[in-house]
């Protein structure tokens, strides 16, 4: 027969064996996020915005001057004015529509005011210009006639004047583009 301190030396040995087991083994968490999901249907004969025009961040130094987004998305600024990073893109719109018809396109004013938000400053955009997928230009300026039965793409540029010592702050305004199909 085993005595008492002949069998507590091996229980407390092998509690430790699972303790060590136990503390050494990796921690499982169980986590539940959640995702969106979106999608948008473009009907025929439509325009939707895609990307919005964005001339980044910019320093306007003692004399300002202009900041240019391509119709590529290349950013080009002159006279006092330092670009500064931040995010460049020239505005994309897309629609859809049939071989052989024709669409006229439209942004409204030569020009359009930025406002800061928050008030107290506005900076001038100016010189929208247009490059367009799948659109043959005509003779009438505006009017084009749809290439192929296909994705219409219109990517626009833009001047933006910033004035010397512009106040900083985040500056911002809409501007349409309107495309009718005849």
């Amino acid at each position: 027969m085993k005595t008492r301190d002949q069998i507590l030396p091996r229980v407390i040995g092998g509690l430790l064996i699972v303790l060590v087991a136990l503390t050494s083994a990796p921690v499982v968490l169980a986590q539940t996020g959640t995702a969106e999901a979106d999608a948008v249907v473009v009907s025929p004969l439509s325009l939707v915005p895609v990307d919005d025009l964005n001339f980044g961040n910019l320093i306007p130094g003692l004399t300002g001057g202009t900041a240019v987004v391509s119709t590529t998305g290349v950013r080009t600024v002159t006279g006092s004015v330092v670009a500064a990073g931040g995010t460049v893109s020239n505005a994309e719109f897309q629609g859809y529509g049939s071989r052989n018809r024709f669409v006229y396109i439209t942004s409204g004013a030569g020009t359009y005011i930025l406002n800061r938000i928050g008030g107290g400053a506005a900076m001038t955009m100016r010189s929208l210009t247009l490059q367009t997928d799948n659109l043959t230009p005509t003779f009438f300026p505006g009017l084009f006639r749809i290439s192929s039965t296909d994705v219409i793409t219109l990517r626009i540029g833009a001047t933006l004047d910033v004035g010397p010592s512009q106040q900083s702050g985040v500056y911002e305004a809409t501007f349409p583009i309107t495309m009718n199909y005849y």
